[in-house]
């Protein structure tokens, strides 16, 4: 004789089987499920009529006259996903762009009960919408040392955004005290400074971020001495010449490698800079700026970048020459939306609630990327001067 799993001889295979619902239940459960399913059906419509309106209430629609009056189109919902997370899939217009859809993501995203939108792009004319019930910046994360391949910038709404240093930008990075802007700094520096490919160099105002460096010979940290200050600015510019002599006869970009390692210029709360040269003498003051603008305007093709830092990046400091050569910005919490404005164009959404944002997120424009938001991964100024010591 054998036994089932339930112990019972195999000659009563009833004796401890689940008993079979009756039909009254088998009844409840239907009505139960078809009332699940004409639920879920109306919570699909209500959302794909308010995608429609909120479409056409930011923007994200096309409108064509006709005899008989305005058509508008929007981009078609073809699936509906019920979470969470709930996922729309739809068909964009003719010439749209999933870009198109981020940009509009701030107007949208309430008048579809979400904090914010995820959208990806799927295939050729379609994009993937992920209606996120939380921001997706909210919680604070650590950084992880890498010293080989990508450095990273900070976690974006679409994930982390990861750049190889060769591929850095000039940068300028403006925000209000305890806004994250030197936690930020420090975690870009965590990542580079141990590279054998990279250098650091640059003029720290406060004393505290290229502190750790202070023992490089192109770098200063402090304003005790502003003779060194313009001292090793020149020197950047002649090591600026010097590698642009160097360039190969077939090339027009110096190749990034042991003997020509990258070098980042920090100028850590430049508009203090400028003002304590302006205060000792104005000539020097100026002369700095020439310096600066040089190597902003010929240094990307030999392997050097420029990191501005400030406070705010006001147009009489960072003056529109500098900015324009700039093309990595960030912005985190500033004092007003008109000081997001100077450094991100297109950002007229954003920028009212990005006045109060919390420390740590920024708004970043990057080649390549819409603006969009960014969180910088914390990192400690203790840990910061132990991942950078010799």
């Amino acid at each position: 004789m054998t036994a089932t799993n339930s112990g019972a001889p195999a000659r009563f295979p009833g004796v401890g089987a689940p008993a079979r619902p009756g039909w009254r239940t088998r009844r409840r459960h239907h009505a139960e499920h078809r009332a699940d399913q004409h639920a879920a059906a109306l919570t699909a419509e209500r959302l794909i009529w308010a995608w429609r309106q909120a479409c056409e209430g930011a923007g994200a629609s096309r409108t064509v006259d006709t005899p008989s009056g305005p058509t508008v189109s929007t981009p078609a919902v073809a699936s509906v996903t019920l979470g969470p997370p709930t996922v729309l899939i739809v068909r964009l217009l003719p010439g749209q762009l999933p870009e198109d859809l981020r940009k509009a993501a701030p107007r949208l995203a309430p008048h579809l009960g979400a904090v914010a939108l995820r959208v990806e792009p799927r295939g050729l004319g379609w994009a993937r919408v992920e209606l996120l019930d939380r921001d997706p910046l909210a919680d604070p994360y650590r950084i992880r040392h890498h010293h080989a391949g990508p450095v990273l910038l900070g976690l974006t709404e679409s994930g982390p955004l990861w750049v190889d240093p060769p591929d850095l930008p000039h940068m300028i990075c403006q925000g209000q005290t305890r806004s994250g802007k030197s936690t930020w700094t420090y975690g870009l520096l965590a990542q580079l400074a141990h590279r054998r490919t990279v250098r650091i160099a640059g003029v720290d105002a406060s004393g505290l971020t290229l502190r750790p460096f202070a023992v490089a010979d192109r770098v200063v940290s402090g304003l005790a001495d502003l003779d060194r200050v313009e001292h090793v600015l020149a020197a950047l510019v002649d090591d600026m010449d010097t590698r642009l002599t160097a360039m190969p006869v077939d090339r027009d970009v110096l190749p990034v490698d042991d003997h020509h390692p990258l070098i980042l210029v920090v100028l850590e709360e430049w508009p203090g800079i400028l003002r304590a040269l302006d205060t000792a003498d104005t000539r020097q003051g100026k002369r700095v700026r020439a310096l600066v603008a040089r190597l902003l305007a010929e240094s990307h093709k030999v392997g050097m970048r420029v990191l501005l830092l400030a406070q705010r990046a006001e147009a009489t400091i960072v003056g529109a020459a500098e900015r324009a050569q700039c093309a990595g910005r960030l912005s985190f919490r500033v004092d007003s939306p008109e000081a997001v404005k100077l450094l991100h164009a297109g950002a007229e959404d954003l920028a009212p609630d990005h006045a109060g944002a919390d420390p740590g997120i920024a708004l970043y424009t990057w080649p390549g990327l819409p603006v969009g938001r960014l969180r910088a991964p914390y990192l400690s100024y203790a840990e910061y001067a132990r991942a950078v010591a010799p």
